[in-house]
């Protein structure tokens, strides 16, 4: 298939593609997730799961919960307050700040849907709209009701909330070689 035959995504496939290809970043050794912020069809910033800038990343054993992945001490669900890597919606949020790049009335597109704190800081820097496309649950405990009403509160402060398709099929033709013709035709 040469690149002219390739079917043209629509933006929000576009964007979640953007999204894919930052995960590809991600150094968590539980779950990779990438994000992009958007605001009037042009991208603000991106962002990846791990650790701060300057730390070792996980594999390098920069994280104490995923160093430990495997003991008992830290089962699905637990330990994130002993997690020091920045969620990707937030490092999203942040490279924006970082570079002058406002929020307000912004669109967050992420390879998950967000957690409750990166809902309460996307709702605080002004995101209007989140798409997502892998669910994410709280790990359970013994305020899970609360947990749940609370999101459920929290959610209802977009514009739109929603989960969409995933376009990881788009990839393929994308990475395949496309014969003999050069990457310009």
């Amino acid at each position: 298939m040469s690149e002219g035959n390739l079917a043209r995504p629509s933006k929000q496939g576009y964007l979640m593609l953007l999204a894919l290809a930052a995960r590809t970043r991600a150094d968590c050794l539980g779950r990779r997730v990438g994000a992009v912020v958007e605001r009037d069809n042009r991208v603000l910033s991106t962002g990846y799961n791990g650790t701060p800038i300057g730390m070792p990343n996980c594999s390098e054993g920069g994280c104490h919960r995923c160093a430990n992945r495997s003991s008992d001490a830290y089962p699905e669900g637990r330990g994130y307050d002993l997690c020091i890597c920045v969620h990707a919606e937030q490092n999203a949020l942040l490279a924006a700040a970082r570079f002058g790049q406002s929020t307000l009335g912004a669109t967050l597109h992420t390879t998950m849907r967000p957690c409750f704190g990166c809902l309460k800081e996307s709702l605080q820097a002004g995101i209007v709209a989140v798409h997502y496309m892998g669910e994410w649950s709280a790990g359970g405990g013994e305020d899970e009701a609360a947990l749940n009403s609370q999101y459920a509160s929290l959610r209802s402060r977009f514009r739109e909330f929603q989960q969409v398709a995933t376009p990881e099929a788009a990839l393929v033709p994308l990475v395949t070689p496309s014969g003999t013709e050069g990457p310009h035709g």
